[in-house]
């Protein structure tokens, strides 16, 4: 299988994963900040707002093995919270039916706000993770008794 990638996808190898992950493993509490040496060689501190994202991509690196940084509208539509989200947008918009999710409508069309498309994508890989978790329990337990 192969893929294709855009200027911007940057690629790590199985090496260069198993640095990130060390690297993660030895930070004590957490990463405070990154530091860039210019082409002079001058360091200047990055801002904490941008020592952030790079540390969360790091620590999702490290986890994941993959990590994608982009950026969100505070308000989203129907098609791309769906696309976030990971669900199609029929689905997507029986769960705000439901209650699951908040939306309101700009004319007849259906937004979404991005924290709450966050905050449930989040939620749901929680629950998704508990119920593979539940799942490896079971068939553990099924081995044992054979």
């Amino acid at each position: 299988m192969s893929a294709v990638l855009s200027k911007a996808d940057i690629m790590v190898s199985a090496e260069e994963l198993i640095s990130v992950r060390h690297e993660v493993d030895i930070a004590p509490a957490g990463i405070a900040g990154f530091a860039a040496i210019m082409a002079d060689g001058e360091t200047r501190e990055l801002s904490p707002e941008l020592s952030r994202i790079i540390a969360r991509a790091i620590r999702t690196l490290a986890l994941n093995g993959s990590v994608t940084v982009g950026s969100l509208p505070d308000e989203l539509t129907s098609n791309t919270a769906a696309e976030v989200m990971g669900v199609s947008r029929p689905t997507l918009l029986r769960m705000a039916k439901a209650g699951d999710i908040d939306s309101f409508k700009v004319g007849s069309h259906t937004r979404f706000k991005r924290d709450d498309v966050m905050n449930l994508k989040a939620k749901r890989e929680v629950a998704r993770k508990a119920a593979m978790m539940d799942l490896l329990e079971i068939r553990d337990e099924l081995e044992n008794h054979k």
